[in-house]
């Protein structure tokens, strides 16, 4: 395990430094994963002047909320009020529901973190192997998100996007395009888990008040990350990587799976846009 500043988590997958030199259209703001790290109203007015500035459009990032954290999300919300192109991406149904009931006309997108898929990098890229049953790729690598009640659900709430991990296993192709929906998908960290305790905040607490839910936090996420490196059982040494952020785990997928997601991008019909997480300068990451 390695405690490592936030402005160097892991060095970006070679395929991505072109993506990343691209001049972007979209700024992310907020967190997917804790909601202590809400923007305030007066921290997402300030974006909103800076992209403004450069052109940008605005995506208001909201994690899986508790009823405090709906209040305190939708002071958020209604800070994009007026503002051109601006979205919100919910990671919970519940925030859905709260946001489409109270705001008819806001544009919502689906966050990745709802996407019900194996995500476990220690297991799944052994479902892109040809010694993997049929029935077992064609379990995991695609979710129940064509379902016709799913389907039912995505329309009642009007939600007009979906944003996918770059997942180690190969999608089914109905999994990109067999949507009414469009699709963004990120690079080039999957989202693994998360849960309500935060590694980096119990560090230097007593045991009996480590990895309690609700525990003073002092962001120490902003500034440091740890790094795992897991064995891999039969493998001769080899490892994966995990990246613990906060209250979240992620994994730095390969090239080899960002070159096998850009090569469909091309011909996809779904498929128009890429959400690039790079490390930050110390306060956190950028999308």
């Amino acid at each position: 395990m390695n405690v490592l500043p936030s402005a160097a988590p892991s060095v970006t997958p070679a395929p991505c430094h072109w993506i990343v030199s691209v001049a972007p259209s979209r700024v992310y703001v907020g967190n997917e994963t804790c909601e202590r790290l809400l923007p305030t109203p007066r921290a997402i007015a300030s974006w909103v002047a800076s992209a403004r500035e450069g052109r940008l459009a605005v995506s208001l990032v909201l994690p899986p909320l508790s009823r405090d954290g709906l209040s305190k999300a939708e002071e958020a919300v209604r800070a994009l009020d007026g503002v051109e192109a601006s979205e919100v991406v919910a990671n919970d149904w519940g925030t859905v529901h709260r946001l489409r009931s109270r705001y008819p006309g806001l544009t919502i997108v689906l966050g990745r973190l709802t996407h019900k898929m194996l995500r476990d990098p220690r297991l799944a890229d052994y479902f892109d192997s040809p010694q993997a049953s049929m029935a077992a790729r064609a379990a995991l690598c695609r979710s129940g998100e064509l379902a016709p009640g799913f389907r039912a659900l995505m329309e009642r709430y009007g939600i007009g996007r979906r944003e996918i991990d770059p997942f180690l296993q190969p999608l089914e192709a109905d999994e990109w395009e067999s949507r009414s929906e469009k699709v963004s998908v990120h690079f080039p960290y999957l989202f693994v888990t998360m849960g309500r305790a935060c590694l980096l905040g119990a560090m230097h607490g007593e045991p009996a008040e480590k990895f309690v839910p609700g525990a003073p936090c002092r962001s120490e996420c902003r500034k440091y990350a740890v790094e795992f490196r897991l064995p891999v059982p039969g493998e001769n040494g080899a490892v994966k990587n995990l990246l613990n952020r906060g209250n979240a785990y992620y994994h730095v997928v390969p090239p080899s799976v960002i070159e096998r997601i850009l090569g469909r991008l091309p011909s996809s019909r779904r498929v128009d846009r890429i959400v690039v997480t790079v490390p930050g300068d110390g306060s956190g990451w950028r999308q």
